[in-house]
């Protein structure tokens, strides 16, 4: 899944599901009744997971992207294979639930096209999570991989920000101190340029946080506009939700990629420079947003949080080795200030 899918896999996961079993349990306190210790297993085995699949996300978008080869695919065409990728994962989950190949092509016609006007709703976020994981690309392209993790945070400030617009929450002294600490310690992270003993050419640092920013930007926006539609529609179970944004999703990445490589794509054919790592990068996206999905239903979301924040640490390590990045003292210091603030925000809006 994408990054804006994450935000839809939880969504849309708390919904109840007319006549239908959900694929992740209904209560993580009944398991706690149940399972005792092995309990504590697995929200380690899934904490441990989340962060190692954070840091090889970002690491396999990077290395993927600088890497000397003839022919470097097109993010695009990645961004248009990842939603094909998704719809077939989410069909394949309603077959195991539905029990049946005919079952699930019932409830699919049923709930996305005798439903239109639900479907019709998920427009709108579709779309923009396609520029948004296409942005995501250009950024990761162009800013080192810790650089990349530690400004992608800044979805955590844009997002209470379109909560409070759009949704008309409030949000507490304590969240806005910590969005106020997040913000500042991304500043810190760009302000100064860190250096690699490693040079490409092609990287525009600038262009690239152009990008991570307005990646940012639309995720928030986009995410607390499809909370909004789940608190208005009727529950459909989260496999059919990501079907529906995949209806639009798969058209709309596809006329991107044609606007976007047309001559590339009309000269060398849609898989150009793609290989075995390419696919890896393109299943590795779609694998994240589930992985969050089972992360925050198992260990909820301070669980996730401290899962990124451990991403980031372990992705400025790898890329130290990896990319030969050398962190300078205000980066560090950035990224102290940003684990901090996630953890603030967290323990916050728990409470």
């Amino acid at each position: 899944m994408t990054e804006g899918d994450e935000e839809t896999l939880v969504d849309c996961n708390q919904q109840s599901v007319h006549g239908h079993k959900k694929f992740f349990p209904a209560n993580i306190s009944v398991m706690r009744k149940h399972t005792g210790s092995p309990e504590i297993i697995l929200q380690s085995s899934i904490l441990i997971w989340l962060t190692l699949q954070n840091t090889v996300h970002t690491l396999l978008i990077r290395y993927s992207r600088i890497r000397v080869v003839e022919e470097v695919y097109l993010p695009s065409v990645a961004v248009f294979f990842t939603e094909i990728l998704k719809i077939i994962t989410c069909l394949l989950f309603i077959i195991y639930e539905e029990k049946s190949v005919c079952s699930m092509l019932h409830l699919v016609k049923r709930q996305v096209f005798d439903n239109s006007k639900d479907t019709l709703k998920v427009c709108i976020p579709a779309v923009i999570y396609v520029i948004q994981n296409n942005l995501f690309y250009v950024a990761a392209s162009h800013l080192e991989a810790a650089t990349f993790m530690v400004t992608a945070q800044l979805k955590i400030f844009t997002t209470a920000i379109f909560t409070v617009i759009i949704l008309k929450r409030a949000i507490t002294r304590n969240q806005w101190l910590s969005l106020g600490v997040l913000f500042v310690g991304i500043c810190l992270v760009q302000l100064e340029r860190n250096e690699t003993k490693k040079t490409f050419p092609s990287n525009d640092p600038y262009l690239g946080l152009l990008a991570a920013v307005s990646a940012c930007i639309l995720s928030g926006f986009a995410g607390i506009y499809f909370e909004k539609i789940l608190k208005t529609s009727p529950t459909v179970s989260v496999w059919m939700r990501n079907v529906q944004l995949a209806v639009f999703g798969i058209p709309s990445s596809f006329f991107n990629s044609i606007l976007q490589d047309h001559e590339i794509i009309f000269n060398e054919g849609m898989l150009y420079g793609f290989d075995v790592l390419v696919w890896v990068v393109i299943f590795w996206y779609c694998v994240g947003g589930l992985s969050v999905a089972v992360c925050i239903r198992y260990s909820g979301n301070i669980a996730k949080n401290f899962a990124t924040s451990a991403a980031i640490i372990t992705s400025t390590i790898a890329s130290i080795y990896i990319f030969d990045f050398v962190p300078n003292a205000l980066f560090l210091f950035g990224t102290a200030l940003v684990i901090i603030s996630i953890f603030l925000y967290s323990f916050s809006n728990s409470s």
